[in-house]
């Protein structure tokens, strides 16, 4: 019994599995885009939900639309994203959103260097009002 134990966990230990570089090449691949979907939250009073998806055009171009839901709204606004990624830095413009009743525009700008997301504020700006909102943006 001892004989087949030892077996076993010899057996096991062959096992190739994944080097350090397998991964941090795997990663490198998945932070190279940002096409495809997202989401952004936030938390606070009157919170944000994004959902939107991002295609990659030339010279680091991106576009997409999705939906914006403010916390304390009914229902979610279609929006448009506009911007540019050049790795790492990714900045996108959000057109259509209403918060607290105004039509205003979004912006966010941060580092796209973890599979985990881009911390960013959310700055909300419109004639005579501004607002900053913490925002974690993730690739789904």
């Amino acid at each position: 019994m001892l004989k087949l134990l030892l077996l076993v966990l010899v057996g096991a230990a062959c096992v190739a599995g994944p080097t350090e570089q397998d991964i941090e090449n795997s990663l490198a691949a998945e932070l190279r885009s940002v096409a495809g979907a997202w989401t952004g939250t936030s938390t606070g009073t009157n919170g944000v939900l994004l959902e939107f998806r991002l295609v990659e055009g030339s010279n680091g171009q991106v576009s997409g639309s999705g939906t914006m839901k403010e916390a304390n709204a009914p229902s979610a606004v279609p929006i448009t994203v506009t911007g540019t990624f050049r790795q790492p830095a990714l900045s996108l413009t959000f057109g259509g959103m209403v918060y607290e009743g105004r039509a205003v525009q979004g912006a966010a700008q941060g580092s796209y260097t973890t599979v985990g997301g881009v911390g960013t504020t959310l700055q909300l700006t419109a004639t005579d009002f501004s607002r900053s909102i913490t925002m974690l943006l993730q690739e789904r």
